[in-house]
């Protein structure tokens, strides 16, 4: 990892691919005994402890429970509107942040209604990221929103970092989609990793990407997954490694707010481990990469299966 503060405030989240929810311990109030994640992120000053833990969630990688959403339907996620959500709707994908009333007895929704498109500057990926904010509310005197990033993944943050977009602001983000793909392989995600990272084996994936050998012969060596896609930008943030038993990658690029994430979630007892991939977004080229992804998914699967 590049980032050292991206890397350990990733590892919060890998526990958990359902949601960030009280019921995992990826975030917890301060009367709930503390993960030992939180403890070692407030070991390493990453952190400064406050009266409660909802602010400054980052969880890129919860992309089952948040899945990528294309610009044009950002307005049809799920939200709670008028009251503070039920437990269970914040761990099924509808909200985020569940505040227990009897410890908080003044905590109250803020007079907003979402769900709401923002930007907001995110350090790790070191840019600033289109979300949709969909929650608001009072803990403590402290306004704090809990919204999901376009890419998949969910944060949250303090109301005063959150820049809520106009309609003609809105209306001048270009028409783009994600690509997303889910893949079932039979092998271990040490195999699989093997496939998508070491260089040996970019030759065998090149031509899927670079159908007329475009590329220069050196191109894998600033890269971390063997995929490349001709018109990211440049390179904001990257990560790529396991941690908490599940290897995962994502890269974040200037242009377009590109993003790269892959995810290879093992199934100890099938011996079956899911390729998730989320790639773009995508404009006019969207069906073209779609194609191209997929292709490449497939012989990602055949060279894993070989093994």
């Amino acid at each position: 990892m590049k980032n050292r503060t991206f890397k350990i405030l990733i590892v919060l989240c890998l526990t958990s691919f359902i949601s960030c929810s009280q019921d995992n311990n990826t975030a917890k109030s301060k009367d709930i005994k503390v993960s030992n994640q939180k403890k070692e992120v407030q070991k390493n000053k990453t952190i400064k402890s406050e009266s409660h833990r909802y602010g400054g969630w980052y969880c890129p990688d919860n992309l089952n429970g948040f899945p990528a959403v294309d610009i044009s339907n950002w307005k049809d996620v799920p939200v709670v509107n008028g009251r503070m959500p039920t437990k269970e709707e914040t761990q099924n994908g509808t909200s985020l942040i569940f505040v227990d009333k009897k410890k908080y007895p003044n905590a109250k929704i803020l007079d907003i209604t979402m769900p709401k498109l923002a930007s907001f500057y995110n350090k790790y990926s070191k840019r600033n990221d289109l979300i949709i904010v969909i929650q608001a509310i009072n803990v403590d005197n402290d306004s704090i929103v809990g919204f999901r990033y376009l890419n998949g993944g969910n944060g949250s943050a303090r109301l005063k970092d959150v820049k809520f977009l106009y309609d003609n602001e809105i209306n001048m983000i270009p028409k783009s989609r994600f690509v997303t793909h889910n893949i079932k392989i039979k092998a271990n995600q040490d195999v699989i990793w093997d496939v998508l990272t070491k260089p040996e084996n970019a030759k065998t994936l090149q031509p899927i990407f670079d159908k007329n050998n475009t590329l220069t012969s050196n191109w894998r060596a600033t890269s971390n997954v063997n995929y490349h896609y001709p018109y990211t930008g440049v390179l904001t943030s990257s990560y790529d490694g396991k941690l908490f038993g599940n290897f995962y990658i994502q890269n974040d690029y200037a242009n377009l707010h590109y993003n790269e994430k892959f995810l290879l979630l093992e199934n100890k007892e099938t011996q079956i481990t899911e390729l998730k991939i989320v790639c773009g977004p995508y404009g006019d080229d969207f069906e073209s990469q779609k194609l191209i992804l997929n292709n490449w998914a497939k012989k990602v699967k055949a060279l894993s299966e070989k093994e």
